[in-house]
């Protein structure tokens, strides 16, 4: 309170003691899998298909399963998402390909590494351009090579001119290429300095980086992995590329990983996918998978065809003209799709969940079919005429142990709303714990749930039968809760079902 100490008009402004609920991100993706390039066990944010190929480069191969991941995702309305590339950088064969400018060993000026690990490094070619010989300064290049009639042409793809190796200047060339080159990392191997060495004409003929590879992951590469992304809060969908579930139902260590830390940070769920090449018709196929019944996980069958992206007909018309593809990033994207615009609580599935990029499916399946597979939990991708491929089906794989959790839209909801809450209450931490923060607590949480029933993501007609927030002494709290410094709110809610089965029945009405 001010001193009030002379006669006169005093302004103070007072607050509303409002402090609104803000609701999550819901959609916020993470890729974790082997990729061609890129930082190791780095959780990287990418925004679209651009952003992704500056970091981990572009579609590499049909064997590239990060790249047409992030191709699926982004094409099927997904935004933003982090990815992580997992190998295991204590590998002997873990290096980046590297080249030693100078061509003296026993000097050894400049060194160039290719900008991470992997054999994509193999294919980088770097030039060293200098106006005379004995000039102070030089230009980097950094490119390529194709064939042209037969002939190899260097493409440069980075050009970085006027560089020297004077450690105090603007133009210390470390400094400059490793800060601007998505390519490469210079490491000057002399203390004392020097230039690369060049010919009598000023120039060093475009050669080649090598002995570039990548360590395969292991499971502490994925447990080190996850470790890191329980530090990163906003992640809610979990997508594995090329980590399918085995056939003969060993399982996969990348699934496994994903599944325990689901479990531990409680706020994401997992998209796994079922091996290729094993149709699903039964419950014994089903079974034989050994399916894990957690509800922070979600599984889609069939596999998707998609057209090859490096078929040609010109130059390349051996390719297959479609590749096999699994349908986790398909899904995920159309999770984000639909949360933008109709909102987590609505079932990411039905007419309005068509598959861009989708040539076909490795199996057709029927209604039969999916009969046997929807009670298990598999959602289905079906072939709908007038609205081709289309998810049909949004269960997780708890469908049957876990009753409650039995719908993806269900359990995402309670995930935005949990999470919502936590992060938006952590003012009462330290409160006086009375009645007041009580009434503040019903207030504010009260205020973020009635938005939601407004937005028609609850059911019932009327607020009362949608929700609840309670928070009071003799309801949910005890004395002895109070003197524990504990404030206990509980916050229940209806959440909306999707019609799985809607049905119509006809009667014909008989003359009177």
């Amino acid at each position: 309170m001010p001193a009030y100490l002379h006669p006169g008009v005093y302004l103070e402004e007072i607050g509303s003691g409002a402090r609104p609920v803000d609701a999550v991100a819901t959609s916020v993706t993470v890729f974790v899998g082997e990729a061609t390039r890129g930082p190791i066990a780095t959780p990287t944010l990418v925004h679209s298909q651009d952003n992704y190929e500056a970091v981990f480069g572009p579609l590499a191969s049909a064997t590239d399963t990060m790249g047409l991941a992030a191709g699926a995702f982004y094409r099927n309305g997904g935004k933003d998402a982090y990815f992580v590339r997992v190998a295991d950088p204590t590998a002997a064969n873990t290096k980046a390909a590297a080249l030693d400018l100078d061509g003296e060993i026993a000097t050894k000026v400049v060194t160039v590494l290719a900008s991470s690990e992997g054999a994509w490094g193999n294919a980088i070619f770097v030039r060293v351009r200098k106006p005379a010989a004995t000039d102070t300064s030089f230009a980097l290049d950094v490119g390529h090579m194709v064939k042209r009639n037969g002939v190899d042409v260097f493409v440069v793809d980075e050009a970085f001119p006027g560089l020297n190796l004077t450690a105090s200047d603007a133009r210390f060339a470390p400094s400059v290429v490793n800060t601007s080159s998505r390519l490469v990392r210079l490491k000057l191997n002399s203390a004392t300095g020097g230039l690369p060495k060049a010919s009598p004409t000023g120039n060093v003929d475009a050669t080649a980086l090598t002995g570039g590879a990548a360590g395969a992951a292991g499971q502490a590469d994925y447990r080190a992995a996850f470790a890191k992304l329980e530090k990163v809060s906003d992640i809610s969908i979990i997508v594995l590329p090329g980590n399918a579930m085995a056939a003969n139902g060993s399982g996969n260590i990348a699934v496994a990983e994903a599944l325990s830390h689901c479990n531990k940070v409680g706020n994401r769920m997992v998209i796994i996918d079922p091996p290729s090449g094993t149709e699903l018709t039964n419950v014994a196929a089903v079974g034989a998978l050994s399916l894990p019944t957690s509800n922070y996980s979600a599984l889609y069958y069939p596999w998707l065809t998609i057209p090859n992206p490096f078929y040609n007909p010109d130059s390349n018309p051996t390719a297959a003209r479609t590749l096999t593809m699994a349908p986790s990033a398909f899904a995920a994207g159309l999770w984000s799709r639909t949360d933008g615009r109709r909102g987590v609580w609505k079932a990411p599935a039905g007419v309005e969940a068509q598959l861009v990029g989708v040539a076909g499916l490795e199996f057709e399946v029927g209604d039969g079919d999916q009969d046997q597979l929807n009670p298990l939990g598999v959602n289905c991708v079906r072939k709908l005429a007038s609205f081709g491929a289309v998810i049909w089906g949004a269960r997780t794989l708890a469908t049957n142990a876990e009753p409650p959790w039995r719908y993806i839209p269900v359990r995402r909801t309670a995930i935005m709303i949990e999470q919502s809450i936590y992060n938006s209450i952590q003012w009462a931490v330290f409160e006086p714990n009375d009645h007041r923060l009580w009434s503040s607590l019903r207030v504010n949480v009260g205020a973020f749930m009635d938005g939601l029933f407004r937005a028609d993501a609850f059911q019932g007609e009327k607020a009362s039968d949608a929700y609840f927030v309670r928070c009071a002494l003799g309801d949910t709290m005890t004395q002895d809760d109070i003197d524990r410094g504990q404030v206990i709110v509980i916050v229940g809610f209806a959440p909306l079902k999707p019609a799985e089965f809607v049905i119509v029945r006809i009667q014909q009405k008989t003359q009177q």
